[in-house]
């Protein structure tokens, strides 16, 4: 039994109670749908009472709920599909198409013109294999043409069959085959009819300069002798006729002995006369050996060598484009461009200090440092002070008139280093003390180890009442307000270290005082300890005692160790030598 019949291409959206079906993808015109069938959407069907066109179909109200692009069915039960009447118009709309005007009768492979029994006038017939097309007029095919697409087969062969349409090469020229053939030669019209001919060969062109683009045509290049000094401006040759410069090329002359010399720009031509613009040269002097040639235009910003960067537009964007540091002004670095700057010029920082002299006027614990500068301790940046500021013996906190002590525990006559410190990520300098004996590695506890960069700078010294001892400095020099009395005790020929009242690191103590014994000529002497202990003579001595009990006073200069003593040796038991300190040089790391 045959099944029904369905379509449901597509799908379908109905509203609840909706009467109009729209469908998105079907084509319900014509057979496919038509009043009578049913349209199914899940459970639920409907009768089909009118097809609008092929997206719109009319039912009754439905009842299958909100449908929205869903899938659907058309069964094709339509009492329209079953009656004779309809069937009866469906077969002559097939025959009146069958007999429609123009209608193709189709002409076999075998067959050279239309049977003449088919066909009425009007009527059209065609040759698929061939692309012959004729038309019925009054009773009688009459052939139209040939309609079919070249065939483009190359080069001409005598070996190939050709037929109507099919396209060769020949001489230059092309043809397309008219009539089948093998081995019938082009231009034989009998079967080829010409398509396109080579053009005829054009005159021959002007005659370019000697060693340039041969004789076939008008060329570049070209000579000059006339003489002519590098320079830019009109500058006029005397060349060849005939060349191809046009008004506006861009032509370089250059020295055939040595192009390194050589000017260019835009030129004007007539004649034996080539006249340059020049804009950009090259090397110098007087020339009469010129070789010409065409070049390009120079693009946006362009540079010469020549002219060693000294044409940039800008300078300022140059350097940072390319990451150099620039001398002559100002310039925003990035932190890698401040840290290989700081990297290249090591060597010129180590040691650099300037400024920053310390000063107590004693009797209280504020202290003054001077503006300068100094490299850091590593060298690899340079701490500015830009102006004075003052420090109390608080706890430190940064600024002028705070604290600048690192501890609170103030200790009385004690050492304290003097610290120039930097926070390389703001910039900021600022001061602080740390005992000497602590060495620089308190430093880090600053800020949360903000401030990692650091130099001494100096020592300073409190009295009892943890005061500042009374100071001035110039320079690398530190002068005691009141000198002071470091030593008073007697020695023999056995050597003895005195701690002067210097810092406890290796100075220069310039002291004074005398030496006394009861023996005339005894002599006695003051040294380094970094100096070989030697037995004071006649032939080496601080001093000598010239009659019984008189004094011999002195003064020196002399290196003290790491711990601030010096060495003294008398050559005769029970001398005494007063040492009395009057300054000290620190060099503070410049020899380092």
């Amino acid at each position: 039994m045959t099944a029904l019949y369905s379509y449901s291409t597509g799908t379908v959206s109905v509203a609840a109670d909706g009467t109009t079906v729209t469908g998105v993808g079907p084509i319900w015109t014509g057979t496919n749908a038509r009043p009578g069938d049913i349209l199914q959407i899940g459970d639920f069907q409907s009768i089909i009472t009118d097809v609008t066109d092929m997206t719109h179909l009319v039912i009754p109200p439905w009842g299958g709920g909100v449908q929205s692009a869903a899938a659907y069915k058309i069964w094709q039960v339509s009492p329209q599909r079953f009656a004779g009447a309809q069937a009866m118009q469906s077969v002559n709309d097939l025959v009146a198409a069958l007999d429609t005007s123009g209608f193709f009768v189709f002409v076999g492979t075998t067959e050279t013109v239309p049977d003449p029994s088919l066909g009425d006038d009007g009527q059209y017939a065609f040759q698929p294999t061939t692309g012959k097309t004729w038309a019925k007029v009054a009773g009688v095919w009459t052939f139209l043409g040939i309609y079919k697409a070249f065939q483009l087969l190359g080069a001409w062969s005598g070996v190939t069959a050709y037929a109507a349409g099919d396209v060769v090469t020949l001489s230059g020229s092309s043809y397309v085959c008219v009539l089948d053939h093998t081995n019938h030669t082009p231009p034989n019209v009998t079967y080829w009819q010409l398509l396109a001919s080579k053009g005829d060969t054009g005159a021959t062109g002007s005659t370019g300069a000697a060693g340039t683009n041969g004789t076939n045509g008008a060329g570049y290049g070209g000579t000059s002798t006339t003489s002519l000094a590098i320079g830019t401006g009109s500058k006029a040759f005397t060349t060849q006729a005939g060349l191809a410069y046009a008004n506006g090329a861009r032509v370089r002359a250059s020295s055939a002995a040595n192009t390194s010399n050589w000017m260019e720009g835009r030129v004007t031509y007539s004649g034996t006369t080539l006249t340059m613009t020049s804009d950009k040269v090259g090397g110098s002097g007087t020339l009469a050996d010129w070789n010409l040639n065409v070049v390009g235009e120079p693009g946006a910003g362009d540079l010469s060598s020549a002219n060693n960067l000294s044409d940039v537009a800008s300078a300022a964007t140059a350097a940072t484009n390319l990451g150099v540091v620039r001398y002559a002004a100002a310039q925003s670095l990035t932190a890698a461009n401040r840290t290989q700057a700081r990297s290249n010029i090591s060597a010129a920082l180590r040691g650099q200090l300037w400024g920053l002299t310390l000063s107590a006027a004693g009797g209280n614990g504020t202290a003054g440092i001077a503006a300068g500068e100094a490299a850091d301790s590593t060298a690899a940046d340079l701490m500015v002070l830009a102006s004075a500021i003052t420090k109390t013996t608080s706890n430190w906190a940064v600024g002028s008139g705070n604290g600048g002590m690192m501890t609170s525990a103030l200790a009385g006559n004690s050492w304290y280093n003097a610290w120039l410190i930097k926070r390389p990520d703001t910039g900021v300098v600022d001061f602080v003390w740390d005992l000497v004996a602590n060495g620089s590695t308190n430093i880090s506890s600053l800020a949360s180890g903000a401030y990692t960069e650091f130099r001494r700078i100096g020592c300073m010294k409190t009295d009892g009442s943890n005061f500042w001892v009374a100071f001035t400095q110039v320079g690398d020099k530190f002068l005691w307000a009141v000198p002071t009395q470091d030593d008073t005790s007697a020695v023999g020929t056995t050597a003895a270290l005195v701690r002067l009242n210097v810092p406890p690191a290796q100075v220069d103590a310039e002291i004074f005082g005398l030496g006394v014994n009861t023996a005339s000529g005894t002599t006695w002497a003051i040294t380094s300890p970094d100096q070989t202990d030697t037995l004071p003579s006649t032939a080496f001595f601080t001093g000598i005692v010239g009659a019984a009990s008189v004094n011999v006073t002195y003064s020196q200069t002399v290196r003290t160790n790491a711990s601030g003593q010096i060495r003294k040796r008398a050559s005769a038991a029970s001398t005494t030598i007063y040492i009395n300190t009057f300054s000290w040089i620190d060099r503070r790391g410049r020899d380092a």
